[in-house]
């Protein structure tokens, strides 16, 4: 029988980080899945519209951004022992994900925007 790793924080936190980056990526989809449906009246021109091929690509962005994280931020959490020590030196983590994945992140967030306000400026 192996005794439990000693952590720093007795309590839940690398869990509740997981889940945080786990609802994280969910909201990419979803986002990207809002952003790619047409509009929900036929002929209904009351909001600005990408076209089609811009949909499709920035939903497919956001489908490849939201796989690197996930696979990042899982096989970073597996490595770790579900949160209980870093490879190597037996300590505590320092986070689920590497600093990386959070620049991704926001540089996508970025791109995301940057695609919605030149759609409704180029409409206008």
């Amino acid at each position: 029988m192996t005794t439990p790793v000693e952590r720093d924080d007795p309590g839940m936190q690398p869990e509740r980080t997981l889940m945080a980056w786990q609802r994280t990526i969910a909201l990419l989809v979803v986002v990207g899945l809002l952003f790619l449906r047409g509009p929900l009246a036929p002929g209904d021109r009351a909001f600005p519209e990408a076209s089609p091929e811009v949909r499709v690509a920035t939903m497919a962005g956001l489908l490849l951004l939201a796989a690197v994280l996930a696979a990042h931020v899982r096989l970073r959490w597996r490595a770790s022992g579900h949160g209980t020590r870093v490879p190597g030196t037996g300590r505590p983590p320092s986070s689920v994900a590497g600093p990386w994945a959070m620049v991704l992140l926001c540089a996508g967030v970025l791109a995301l925007s940057c695609v919605l306000v030149l759609t409704v400026l180029l409409a206008a």
